[in-house]
């Protein structure tokens, strides 16, 4: 049994992870961390005999992993005190914000044996899974060209009362919707691709207040091309996806999947919410066998890497 404690007590943890592990034989949550005395009640309310502790530090030791929930600006201190007091982590995208940062935090595991595993849980929605597994047995031949357009009417709020909404505020969040959309879509492309991409070409919006709110982002590979447009700027809330191949397409609209003509229809859309606990359930097998054989985690804390290679990369050249 992991025994684990979640660093953040805000939405994703309370809506997301928590019902996640509430479902799950291989793990049990026994702290829970937060600075704020609310966020800690509503902790104790959801979470049968947890024990809350206002900082890390505080923490006891009769604990082998952290699940780490707080905005992005805050994930690097956490991560290396859990890694420093010989414990796994888990993280939220996205995983870092510095690349010198993600450097460091790599060795750091590598020397320890402990595993850094990203919550990429887009890859465990049921629709894009089947669609996965559609690609891999072949069904439209080589991959040549991945289309993914994430639209949102607006970014998502917060429920921290210090910062409502911390997504538009560039110290915490890191950036804009490139960063927190973007950052899914981008280790989407590069899991259905299978290597990294080569080069970055972008377009950006910026929103009065300095980060992005729109964005076109074309990521050539080595085979193909990923062309991936996110906004916080429309009139729906829509996901749609294409994977185009020599020998047919894959496509996504929300809640329905057409695989060369045959369509499935599953029971959410891509779209519906924001917390996907039954997503986080689904990773949590591959996410404990990481915790378990640490250097299985390797190739996740890589794709990771990549995600904000390719965003810092962005940023840059906009």
């Amino acid at each position: 049994m992991h025994r684990g404690a979640i660093i953040g007590f805000g939405a994703v943890a309370a809506n997301g992870h928590w019902p996640g592990y509430s479902k799950s034989n291989e793990a049990k949550i026994v702290a829970v961390v937060d600075r704020t005395e609310e966020r800690r009640h509503a902790a104790c309310e959801s979470i049968p005999g947890v024990e809350t502790f206002a900082a890390i530090d505080e923490l006891k030791s009769d604990i082998d992993f952290v699940d780490i929930c707080t905005p992005p600006a805050l994930h690097g201190a956490p991560m290396r005190s859990a890694l420093e007091r010989g414990w796994n982590v888990l993280c939220e995208k996205p995983l870092l914000l510095d690349t010198a940062e993600l450097d460091a935090v790599r060795r750091q595991a590598r020397e320890a044996r402990l595993a850094v595993v990203p919550v990429h849980n887009w890859k465990y929605a049921p629709i894009i899974r089947r669609a996965t597994l559609a690609l891999q047995s072949a069904a439209i031949g080589t991959l040549r060209e991945v289309e993914i357009e994430t639209l949102r009417i607006e970014n998502c709020a917060a429920i921290d009362p210090d910062h409502p909404n911390w997504r538009r505020e560039p110290a915490l969040s890191g950036g804009g919707i490139l960063m927190d959309h973007g950052w899914h879509a981008i280790y989407l492309a590069r899991h259905w691709f299978g290597v990294d991409p080569v080069e970055v070409a972008v377009q950006l919006h910026r929103a009065a207040i300095g980060i992005e709110d729109e964005v076109t982002l074309t990521l050539p590979f080595p085979g193909g091309r990923a062309r991936i447009f996110l906004t916080w700027r429309a009139t729906r809330r829509q996901n749609t996806m294409r994977l185009i191949g020599e020998g047919g397409e894959i496509t996504i609209d929300d809640d329905t999947l057409n695989v060369c003509g045959e369509e499935i229809r599953f029971e959410s859309g891509l779209s519906a919410g924001s917390h996907h606990s039954d997503w986080f359930a689904a990773m949590l097998p591959d996410v404990f066998e990481s915790f378990d054989s640490p250097e299985k985690s390797r190739a996740a804390l890589e794709e990771a890497a990549n995600c904000l290679s390719v965003i810092r990369r962005a940023y840059e050249i906009a």
